[in-house]
């Protein structure tokens, strides 16, 4: 079986020891065009996060822009966080987004930012009704994100609602809630993206933070991955603590 692969990445910070430094900056962009070239081979997509756990990073639509440029031509998708932007900025982004030719976007309020305070706070729900009432989904899919497990439809009923393209989890750990969510989607016409973490030893500390339980495929994280593959169109893989880790994840799935 063939599994729909999106690799999910995160962009370099901007800041190192709290100050930044152009060379250090520019030698990580270098490792991440490396590696985002590298894991291209192997992926049906890539996800570009927007400012992760509130921590200043480079631009993704710069990112993007240098991606196209260096060849890849595999769908890209990106986060914009609500938190960081206020209603001209988020135009500002999904215009630019266009015009880099995003395929996608997550939108979602993120982290409480770890420098500053947080600018907007209007829920993902409404900027997908106004961006939808300003035409821009004419040019552009929009995704928003839905917890790992929902017992109730009437807690994601805005989200419903809104009908964006995909929902795209969080983590998840659990086929059956995988299901469920899946359900409660399906007579919207919404798509669910599932985010699946690789389970590996530098991914420990991220998957604790999140209070994510990986026990369940821990040991055979392959087929897991398959089994949830069964159910959706795509799966978006996350690494974050390990590029290696990852990479080597993506292969054995796409062996025959």
């Amino acid at each position: 079986m063939d599994v729909k692969v999106i690799y999910e990445m995160n962009p370099p910070k901007v800041l190192y020891n709290n100050y930044f430094d152009h060379d250090t900056i520019n030698k990580n962009i270098d490792l991440f065009m490396s590696r985002a070239k590298k894991i291209s081979e192997f992926v049906d997509g890539i996800h570009l996060t927007d400012n992760v756990l509130g921590v200043p990073r480079v631009s993704s639509l710069m990112l993007v822009s240098m991606l196209k440029r260096l060849g890849i031509s595999k769908p890209i998708s990106c986060t914009c966080r609500l938190y960081d932007k206020n209603l001209i900025s988020i135009f500002q982004f999904v215009s630019e987004a266009i015009f880099c030719g995003v395929y996608s976007i997550l939108i979602l309020r993120g982290d409480e930012p770890i420098i500053g305070n947080k600018i907007f706070d209007i829920p993902p729900t409404k900027i997908v009704r106004i961006l939808s009432s300003h035409s821009f989904n004419n040019y552009i899919k929009f995704d928003l994100s839905v917890p790992s497990k929902i017992s109730d439809t009437a807690k994601i009923k805005n989200k419903l609602e809104a009908r964006p393209r995909a929902f795209v989890t969080q983590s998840i750990s659990s086929i059956h809630n995988l299901q469920e969510i899946i359900k409660m989607s399906a007579p919207y016409g919404i798509d669910v993206i599932p985010c699946i973490m690789c389970p590996s030893k530098r991914n420990e500390i991220s998957a604790q933070k999140i209070g994510l339980d990986w026990r369940s495929y821990r040991d055979e994280p392959e087929n897991f991955v398959r089994e949830a593959a069964t159910l959706t169109e795509k799966i978006l893989l996350c690494s974050p603590n390990s590029f290696e880790d990852g990479l080597d994840l993506v292969m054995k799935l796409k062996e025959n």
